[in-house]
C-alpha cells in the first residue's frame, strides 16, 4: 500500500472527511497516520528479528589443532551446530591413507541437519604428521603397531576431550555421540567404543559410555593389530550401541568382513524385536564395487543415497532418543 492509499483508507482520515475538518483537525489526522506507520514499521522489524532469531546462521567449519598426550599434533575440523544442548554429535574417522577432507561432503550434510560434527586426521594421515618439539614427520607408510593402537587411546580420546569441552560450554550433547568410521576408521571406531564403555563408573560424575551409535562404511574386520572383535568383548556396549553398516557388495572381501561384523552384532542382541521403531541394527549392501572413501565423496554420497540413509539412522537412533544433556565437568572443575 502506498502513502496515498494509506491516507485514503486510514480510519482517522475517513472520520475527518466525514466531519469536513479544519486545518487543526487535519494536523491531528496526519499525526495519527504517522503514528500508525511507525507502529507498523516497528512491528515489521520485530517480526524480522524474531524470524532471524528462529533460524540462526550455520557457522562455517573451523579447523582446529589438538595435541595428544604423546606429543602428536592432530588436525581436525569442527562443524558447530546451531541447536546447542540439543545437538547430537558425530565424530568421523577416515580410511587408511585418507584424510578428513574426504568426509567433508557428508559432514556438511549432517551439520545442515543440526548435528555437531568433528572430522579428524588420524596420526600419520592428512595434516596430522608433526610431533611437538621435534622435526621428525610421521608417515602413514611407516606407522608401527604401537602407532595404530595410539590412534585409539590417544587420537580419538583427544577428540573426545575436545567434544566434552564443547558439551560443558552448552554447544552440544555428548550423551548423543555417534562415531562414523570408513575402512580402517571403522576398526578404530569400534576399538575406541570398547574403551569408552570400559571406564569405571564413579559416584561423583559420569565417565565414558557416551557412544550410542556406530556407522561403519566398508568396515575391515582387522587392520594391523586392531580388530573389531575386541568391541564384542564388552557385552553391554555391543548390546546397547546402535549400528549401521554400509558396504559395496561387488568386492567379496569387503562384503565378507561387513557380514561378519553384522553377524556378531546380531548375536549380541535380543532374538526378537517387538516394534519396528525398536530396531537398532541395519545392514545396507549397495550394488557397486566402490568401497571406503569413494562411497562418501560428493558424487556417490547422493548417487547411492548414503546421505539420506545416514540421516534417517541418526534421527531414529540418536537425535530422537532420550539422552538428556548434563554438565560433565568433574567436581574439582566446578
Amino acid at each position: 500500500m502506498n502513502i496515498h492509499a494509506l491516507f485514503r483508507f486510514h480510519p482517522a482520515i475517513g472520520t475527518l472527511a466525514q466531519r469536513g475538518g479544519n486545518h487543526r483537525c487535519w494536523q491531528w489526522a496526519f499525526r495519527r497516520v504517522v503514528s500508525s506507520m511507525i507502529v507498523l514499521l516497528a512491528s515489521g522489524v520485530f517480526l524480522y528479528a524474531e524470524q532471524a532469531k528462529e533460524t540462526p546462521k550455520i557457522p562455517p567449519p573451523k579447523d582446529i589443532d589438538l595435541d595428544t598426550r604423546d606429543g602428536v599434533l592432530l588436525k581436525a575440523t569442527y562443524y558447530a551446530s546451531t541447536l546447542g544442548k540439543e545437538a547430537a554429535v558425530v565424530l568421523m574417522l577416515h580410511d587408511s591413507d585418507g584424510n578428513r577432507n574426504e568426509l567433508a561432503p557428508l559432514a556438511l550434510v549432517l551439520q545442515s541437519a543440526g548435528y555437531a560434527v568433528l572430522t579428524l586426521d588420524l596420526r600419520g594421515h592428512g595434516e596430522s604428521v608433526s610431533l611437538k618439539g621435534s622435526n621428525r614427520q610421521l608417515s602413514a607408510s611407516q606407522l608401527t603397531n604401537r602407532d595404530f593402537q595410539a590412534m585409539v587411546t590417544e587420537d580419538v580420546e583427544r577428540a573426545k576431550r575436545f567434544l566434552l569441552e564443547r558439551n560443558n560450554q552448552g554447544e552440544l550433547n555428548i550423551e548423543k555421540l555417534c562415531v562414523l568410521g570408513v575402512g580402517m576408521g571403522a576398526v578404530v571406531a569400534m576399538e575406541w567404543a570398547f574403551v569408552d564403555w570400559s571406564w569405571p563408573q564413579l559416584l561423583t560424575h559420569k565417565q565414558g559410555r557416551d557412544v550410542k551409535a556406530l556407522i561403519l562404511i566398508s568396515p575391515e574386520f582387522t587392520f594391523r593389530n586392531l580388530s573389531t572383535a575386541n568391541f564384542f568383548k564388552h557385552p553391554e556396549a555391543s548390546r546397547r550401541i546402535s549400528g549401521l553398516i554400509i558396504v559395496g557388495d561387488g568386492k567379496p572381501k569387503s562384503l565378507q568382513d561387513a557380514k561378519r561384523i553384522h553377524g556378531m552384532f546380531e548375536r549380541s542382541r535380543p532374538k526378537t524385536v517387538e516394534r519396528p521403531e525398536q530396531r537398532d541394527l541395519f545392514f545396507i549392501p549397495l550394488k557397486t564395487n566402490l568401497q571406503g572413501g569413494r562411497l562418501v565423496d560428493e558424487k556417490n554420497l547422493r548417487a547411492f543415497k548414503i546421505d539420506q540413509i545416514v540421516l534417517n539412522f541418526l534421527k531414529i537412533r540418536l537425535a530422537e532418543q532420550s539422552y538428556p544433556w548434563t554438565d560433565r565437568r568433574s567436581p574439582l572443575e566446578k
